[in-house]
């Protein structure tokens, strides 16, 4: 019987990474991708409507061209949830009497806007907020491709709101990401749950982590390391060294990390666990090309093909 390993991602590593940058600021996103595209590490920008002004769709095409865009929300709002309950008011805003208990009206049916700690941010209904979902993957096909949007990442986190969740995950999307930085607590496993997943690093911890990933043992298994969450981050927090560190050291290594979106990273996944295995012959049914091991040796499987065993 012959040994068949097919945990290997392309170059016959278990070790893929990848980023997940949020809000689609052009500004830093520039200044960020001019640090991580020499290292060969590619990713997943998840982007906001309306997209900035003045800037062509063949700009923003030409700015993005060959990473993964996803779906972040038009207007970037809070849902209403358990924890977030405003009372609503018709009451026009004014920012100098305004009562962080009420939610005004901002012209939209279901849409609406919340003072506090000296910050306005916007909150929408369920109905709204998938309004929203759709006006985003609308938006962002009209530029870049349609049919590409397959991801969606929350603004500001994962919303509490089960019911809200559950019509997201009917709009068919692939993955849907939360916030937050696990490390290493799953042992850099793939995401378990696509529907609530979450990045393994921060602008402050990514160093930590990274050495962390590098070094852990292969256990047959694939792994996965993304980090997060906003290319300002490093700017805020004067940190852009530590993202030219994690590229000398972590970039430009095919033989030890496949650089790959989100989604691509999924995908593959995807194909994996779609083989088919017989006594004769190993297919690959998939749109994508796999890496294997029979008996120690490297193969190349192609798509839509199968090599007889």
């Amino acid at each position: 019987m012959k040994h068949i390993d097919v945990n290997f991602y392309p170059g016959w590593t278990r070790k893929s990474i990848t980023f997940t940058i949020d809000d689609g600021n052009l500004a830093m996103d520039e200044k960020f991708l001019d640090i991580v595209k020499p290292a060969g590490i590619i990713g997943t920008f998840n982007l906001c409507t309306p997209l900035r002004k003045g800037v062509s769709a063949e700009e923003y095409r030409r700015f993005y061209r060959g990473y993964e865009i996803a779906n972040h929300c038009h207007r970037h709002p809070h849902a209403f949830t358990v924890n977030r309950q405003p009372k609503i008011t018709d009451k026009p805003f004014d920012e100098t009497t305004a009562d962080t208990a009420l939610a005004y009206p901002m012209g939209e049916e279901g849409f609406y806007r919340i003072y506090t700690r000296n910050w306005n941010y916007y909150i929408a209904t369920d109905d709204k907020y998938v309004e929203f979902v759709d006006t985003c993957t609308e938006v962002l096909e009209d530029v870049f491709g349609k049919g590409i949007i397959k991801d969606f990442v929350w603004p500001f986190g994962e919303q509490q709101n089960a019911a809200l969740m559950q019509r997201l995950i009917d709009h068919g999307f692939r993955s849907i990401r939360a916030t937050g930085d696990v490390s290493d607590s799953t042992g850099f496993a793939l995401p378990a749950d696509r529907m609530h997943w979450t990045y393994n690093a921060h602008n402050r911890t990514l160093l930590e982590n990274a050495a962390k990933y590098d070094a852990y043992p292969d256990d047959g298994e694939l792994k996965f390391f993304a980090f997060g969450v906003h290319s300002i981050d490093f700017d805020r927090d004067g940190n852009w060294g530590d993202l030219e560190e994690f590229c000398a050291k972590y970039g430009n290594r095919p033989e030890d990390f496949w650089y790959a979106s989100v989604g691509n990273i999924l995908d593959y996944e995807d194909a994996i666990k779609s083989l088919v295995i017989t006594d004769h012959e190993i297919r690959n049914d998939s749109d994508v090309d796999l890496y294997i091991m029979i008996d120690g040796i490297r193969k190349r499987l192609c798509a839509h093909s199968a090599i007889a065993l």
